[in-house]
């Protein structure tokens, strides 16, 4: 599954501002009397009424998914590239008690994440506080590069917004990043992978992450 399709997947149903439209019909009408445009004139005034709408759509749609994602961006950065993180790699199974335990409440999802990564070690599982907001941060590493997973409460407006035009996100900052929700809370995977290997890891972390989220 793409990212686009998970994007539209992952909506609820916030419009884009109702009153949009009544905003650009009454900027057209302040412009004079109508009465002097012929079919033709009605047809291009409606069809560029249109495609404004469209851009809007799409603008707003842009600007708010970009904002969204970059609440798992945010805690990628701070957490595994500044290093912001406890240091339980190279520990066994200290190490593994050491992060069920950071993880608290979340700790029965920690394996089952971490069977979707075979081959990949665990570096970190915590939870965090960035920029004011609580995290569930997971920390592997494949080779030399970071993936996180992270999980993050949902909190009121924060939803993708449901667009007519596909909104197209790669990533941000350099950085592949893919989102989904899982009932009251939303989930990314964070990595420096190709944006296809990434979306497909958060395709198999969504269902085992929503499992326990009750979604």
């Amino acid at each position: 599954m793409n990212q686009d399709e998970r994007l539209r997947r992952a909506v609820n149903k916030e419009p884009v501002p109702r009153d949009l439209e009544a905003r650009v019909r009454t900027r057209l009408d302040s412009g004079g009397p109508r009465r002097g445009l012929s079919g033709f004139g009605r047809l291009i005034s409606s069809l560029a009424l249109l495609v404004f709408m469209l851009g809007a759509t799409q603008y707003y749609a842009v600007q708010k998914t970009r904002d969204l994602l970059r609440v798992g961006l945010d805690d990628h950065l701070h957490c595994a590239i500044e290093g912001a993180y406890p240091r339980q790699a190279n520990q066994g199974q200290n190490g593994k008690a050491a992060a069920m335990t950071a993880m608290g409440p979340y700790s029965p999802m920690l394996q089952p994440v971490l069977d979707q990564f075979p081959g990949d070690s665990l570096v970190s599982a915590h939870r965090c506080t960035v920029n004011g907001r609580d995290y569930v941060h997971m920390i592997l590493r494949r080779d030399q590069m970071l993936i996180s997973v992270i999980l993050t409460k949902r909190r009121d407006g924060e939803s993708f917004p449901r667009t007519i035009i596909p909104v197209h996100e790669s990533g941000l900052a350099g950085y592949s990043i893919s989102s989904f929700g899982a009932g009251g809370y939303m989930g990314y995977v964070v990595s420096s992978l190709p944006g296809q290997v990434n979306d497909r890891l958060a395709g198999l972390v969504a269902p085992v992450v929503r499992r326990y989220t009750g979604a």
